[in-house]
Formats: C-alpha cells, sequence, structure tokens
C-alpha cells in the first residue's frame, strides 16, 4: 500500500528495526494485458529474490489484499521461499475469507488455507476477519491491528471548518474515494445519488480509476448526471487533499474492506462519514457519532442518509469534530509499535522451531 509504506518505515525504524523496501506487484494492472501482468509479477518475484539474498532480512512483510489476484501473486512468493529462509508474514487490507468453504469455492478456499498456514503470521484489520479467518483456518496465526495514519499537518477541526463555511454558497459536494468495482458500492452509489439530486443542488466528486471506471462514465451519461457527477481519475498530492478539503460529506458504501484508508483519511480531514457497518468501520465508527451507517447494496437508505446529513449544518460539524479527535487513536507512533512486536515474535518463534 503506497500511501502506508512511507508511515510503517518511519515507524518501524523508531521502534528500532532496520527496514529495507522493495515494491510486490505492479500498480497498473488495470491496464495490463495477461502476458504483461504474468511478466510482471515473474519479474517482481525475482526481485524480491534478488533483495532476500542481499539484505538477508529475519522477516519478510508483504502488504496485500486476499482475493484471486492476490493468491496468484502470493502464493508463488511463500512456496519459493524454502523452510529455511526468512519468514513471510501478510498484511491484509481486506479480504475475502466469507467465500471460504462455500459452494463453488473449492479451489480459492484450498488456496487460500494453503497460503495463510504457509506464512508466518497474517495480520487483519478488523475483529469480525480475525474471528472468520481463526475459524476456517485454526493452525495459521492471525493478529489484529491497525493501519497508521498521519494528523492533516498544522490543521485543526476549527481550521476545517472554517474553510468550508467560507466557501459560502457553493454547491454542496459529496466524495468518494475508491478503486472503480461493483464492491466498492459504486452503482449503488450512483443511483442514491440521482434520488439526493432531484431534491438537492449538490454534487459528486468520484476519485479512483478501475475496470468498472468506463461503465461508472457511461452510466452517469445516461442517468443525465454529468453536471453533477465529476470524474477525476486517481488522485494524489495537493489534488487529493483539495478534494478532501472541498467536500462536506464523504460516502464510501462497499460491500467489503479492512478498515479502508480513505475513511480514515476523511476524518483526519474532519469528514462526517456514509458507509457501510462492516469489518473496520463497525469496529471503530459509532453511528450518529462518526459514521452514518447503511445496509450495504441498499440504495433508498444510503440516499435518505445523505440527505440526513446535507441537511444538517450542526450534525455535520458535530460528526466531522469527532472524527477529528479519533484519528489521533491512529497516530504512528501509536499504532506501529505493535507491528514491531508482532514483527520479532515471529523471528522468535521461527528461530525457535529452526
Amino acid at each position: 500500500m503506497p500511501k502506508l509504506a512511507p508511515l510503517m518505515v518511519a515507524g518501524l525504524r523508531r521502534c528500532g528495526c532496520e527496514v529495507h523496501v522493495e515494491g510486490w506487484s505492479a500498480h497498473r494492472a488495470d491496464r495490463e494485458g495477461v502476458v504483461r501482468k504474468v511478466l510482471g509479477r515473474l519479474a517482481d518475484l525475482g526481485r524480491a529474490h534478488t533483495c532476500m539474498r542481499g539484505w538477508r532480512p529475519d522477516v519478510v512483510y508483504v502488504a496485500t489484499t486476499h482475493n484471486w489476484p492476490a493468491l496468484l501473486r502470493d502464493i508463488p512468493l511463500a512456496a519459493s521461499v524454502s523452510r529455511t529462509g526468512p519468514p513471510v508474514v501478510l498484511h491484509l487490507h481486506g479480504s475475502e475469507c466469507a467465500k471460504l468453504g462455500q459452494p463453488g469455492q473449492g479451489t480459492f478456499t484450498v488456496l487460500s488455507s494453503w497460503l495463510m498456514e504457509r506464512v508466518a503470521a497474517v495480520l487483519v484489520l478488523s475483529r469480525e476477519e480475525l474471528e472468520t479467518w481463526r475459524l476456517k483456518c485454526p493452525r495459521a496465526r492471525f493478529e489484529l491491528v491497525l493501519n497508521p495514519l498521519l494528523p492533516v499537518p498544522g490543521v485543526g477541526f476549527e481550521q476545517l471548518a472554517a474553510s468550508r463555511e467560507s466557501a459560502g454558497t457553493r454547491r454542496q459536494t459529496v466524495l468518494f474515494i475508491g478503486r472503480l468495482v461493483p464492491d466498492k458500492g459504486i452503482f449503488e452509489l450512483l443511483d442514491a445519488f440521482a434520488v439526493v439530486r432531484r431534491s438537492r443542488d449538490c454534487s459528486l466528486t468520484i476519485a479512483g480509476v478501475g475496470p468498472v471506471g468506463g461503465e461508472v462514465a457511461r452510466r452517469v451519461a445516461v442517468m443525465g448526471l454529468s453536471q453533477d457527477v465529476q470524474l477525476v481519475g486517481y488522485l494524489t498530492g495537493d489534488a487529493l487533499d483539495h478534494a478532501y478539503r472541498s467536500a462536506d460529506v464523504f460516502v464510501l458504501p462497499s460491500y467489503r474492506e479492512g478498515f479502508p484508508l480513505t475513511v480514515m483519511e476523511a476524518m483526519g480531514y474532519g469528514l462526517p462519514v456514509v458507509t457501510t457497518p462492516i469489518r473496520g468501520c463497525a469496529d471503530h465508527l459509532v453511528e450518529g457519532v462518526n459514521a452514518l451507517f447503511v445496509p450495504p447494496r441498499d440504495v433508498e437508505t444510503l440516499a435518505r442518509r445523505l440527505l440526513e446529513l446535507l441537511d444538517d449544518d450542526a450534525l455535520r460539524l458535530r460528526m466531522g469534530e469527532a472524527n477529528v479527535r479519533k484519528v489521533a487513536e491512529f497516530a504512528p507512533e501509536a499504532v506501529v509499535a505493535r507491528y514491531a512486536e508482532i514483527l520479532r515474535s515471529v523471528v522468535v518463534d521461527e528461530g525457535v522451531r529452526a
């Protein structure tokens, strides 16, 4: 996860760990053909082994996820690290563990179980995932962790709120940031926003790219929302900062997540959140305090909750202020020590077994 890497590295070094960084997997998957994708993953694997031979690490930490593409990428790494090589720790930023053992998921279940039992430890971001994984793969080691997050630099909630008030009579803006895939609830969001737009003069900003990006653009046009929905692509740096500062409400109606970094970032910018009560969001967010919850795939409730926030200035301010306070719990100095503790314990355990 590119955004997390600098925080993780800096935090682990503060905890006394020597850290070497190497990219794992290409980040152009939506534009890659099959041949290029296979060659790219083989190149990643070769580079990883070259780094391990040169650096001789005590442990290999892999930020990844759990789905078919990730399995096909991560299994070769786990399989090719010999029993006498460094232990591998996977950090799952979201997983499809609910599929394990379901009809038609036999191969997926077998490969998932094999991978989780082959690596030394698996880090997850929610209690739901932790309990599900421990039930499905009792022989593997799973640990609950939090993602680190830096506060918005040099800016408190009062300044954020004042900057939004100074925008005067501009249209209210709902912000979505995420990969453009159906599981993020992007199509339900378009349907819900169409309902909202009938009675409110507001706009929707969609930031992200993904395999259904073309379909999202087509639906926006067909629904007659081209003047109200801005498709801005993948944002970083000042453009991302501006998107958060310019928004009034953040929305992510995802079907499955660990604990989304975009939700944490939105909270840091003092935004109220509309999201689904799943996994990490259910663990850390309180209904009516940090977020308004919506069942996955429920267009009617999603529209109603967006309207509720857009119509209530006081509620937006209260939730935004509560969210700025909440994200202090995810400061790197409070979070990364847990990672260092787990990694050290893995090294000790593997040394004992050796």
